[in-house]
């Protein structure tokens, strides 16, 4: 570098031919030179928007700088004219669109990418289902997947995956499953539950990265409400009076061939789920302590909430009229045998109507009748939510819960209920087989 502005500076092309200049400057502050530098100078024309400037403290460190560049640009335009002429016809058209939205192609290649080319690779819904359904089999004969939960899964997902075998999971889109479920027409609840199992199938598709995203994330709250109704509503649960408990106690009583005693008097004074009551075995039942209550383990319990449930004493002589108490307190030998003897319990206590024109009986019963009852009698009585909860096994923050159930039952109703007790001169005694 020259000592003094007096010194001729250097400025010349290079590499040759590159367009790319360095000049030496002299770097000075009000009139006093404290250093002198290199300016690498990029024509417009390479970068292809402005020119661009770079000092060096060196003119050996500009010209490698310069070099380099001009390597990296060469590579570029070596691209662009192996390029086919479709593929360059092709780049003239969409250049425009991308810069009219401030997109580079970079961005758009990116993106492209992430969505066609998926890093998980290339995968059919009908495969995506089978894989899904295949860690939820092994899962159900390890013992951490209950059946009901494994078969619910796998006939829902049948249904999707029949619906679109053959379509490569990264092309389904939201309209796609728009289209599917409203064509299904069933009722909101039936397409709220097809459409839990399609998402999990979608999230586990996301987790593969067989997609980038989901198209259930796409739905709107208004595609929501379409398909599934106002589903943050909640609505009003339907409860027994005191004398339509009274009647189905006294049905299961006389009718011992149906074996529900048990189940009609727990499901009634605790509050325990039908589905519950099917796993839950006598031995958890201490109806014999002195502080009576039965224990809902993990195995037995929805979303896996062990809880211990208060026996009120009402129920107490209604389970001494059980004297078979071995196995479970709810029989269940198939699919449909609970759901069979209940539907003739209902029967037999008058809970339904025969149809006049085709004279077959019909029921009115609600399927949670027995627990809404409990539940809205219960907070009624007391009047504490956080003790209703627990013995339900909610979570204690369910307040909408019970602003239903406070309007449901006044404490008078709440006490007649929880006397309910069996005849004083009971003439025969239910046999109950677990």
């Amino acid at each position: 570098m020259p000592a003094d502005n007096g010194s001729k500076l250097r400025n010349r092309e290079f590499p040759k031919g590159s367009g790319i200049r360095i000049r030496e400057i002299i770097n000075q502050t009000g009139g006093t030179v404290f250093n002198g530098s290199c300016m690498v100078i990029v024509p417009a024309k390479l970068t292809g928007t402005l020119r661009s400037r770079k000092q060096f403290k060196s003119w050996e460190e500009a010209e490698k700088w310069a070099a380099d560049e001009y390597r990296g640009f060469q590579k570029q335009g070596e691209g662009y004219f192996n390029a086919t002429l479709e593929e360059r016809s092709e780049l003239a058209v969409c250049l425009p669109k991308l810069r009219e939205h401030n997109i580079t192609l970079t961005e758009a290649v990116e993106f492209a990418i992430l969505r066609l080319r998926p890093e998980g690779g290339e995968r059919r819904v009908g495969e995506v289902v089978e894989e899904v359904v295949g860690s939820k089999k092994t899962r159900y004969e390890r013992g951490d997947l209950r059946e009901r939960s494994y078969k619910d899964f796998r006939i829902r997902s049948e249904k999707f995956r029949e619906a679109f075998e053959e379509t490569p999971i990264k092309n389904l889109t939201v309209a796609d499953l728009k289209e599917w479920l409203l064509g299904m027409k069933t009722g909101p609840r039936t397409s709220q539950n097809y459409l839990s199992i399609v998402a999990e199938i979608l999230k586990y598709a996301v987790q593969k990265r067989y997609i980038f995203l989901s198209p259930v994330d796409e739905l709107t709250d208004y595609d929501r409400k379409e398909l599934c109704g106002n589903t943050g509503s909640f609505k009003e649960p339907s409860i027994l009076t005191p004398d339509e408990a009274r009647r189905l106690l006294f049905a299961a009583q006389e009718h011992p061939e149906f074996r529900l005693l048990g189940a009609v008097t727990l499901g009634l004074f605790c509050g325990i789920r039908t589905e519950e009551l099917k796993r839950l075995r006598w031995e958890n039942v201490k109806d014999r302590d002195p502080q009576p209550f039965v224990t809902i383990s993990g195995e037995m319990a929805k979303k896996r909430r062990i809880r211990n449930v208060d026996i009120p004493k009402n129920a107490l002589p209604w389970l001494t009229l059980c004297l078979n108490r071995e196995g479970v307190v709810a029989e269940n030998a198939n699919a449909n045998d609970y759901q069979k003897r209940f539907q003739k319990l209902l029967k037999a206590a008058g809970f339904g109507t025969v149809d006049k024109k085709s004279g077959k009986w019909k029921t009115n019963w609600d399927t949670n009748a027995m627990r809404h009852s409990f539940g809205s009698y219960h907070y009624a009585l007391y009047g504490n939510p956080l003790e209703t909860s627990r013995q339900l096994g909610h979570k204690a923050s369910d307040q909408v819960l019970f602003d239903h159930y406070r309007a449901l039952a006044t404490k008078e109703k709440a006490e007649q209920y929880f006397s309910i007790m069996p005849e004083r001169n009971v003439s025969k005694v239910v046999e109950f087989a677990g």
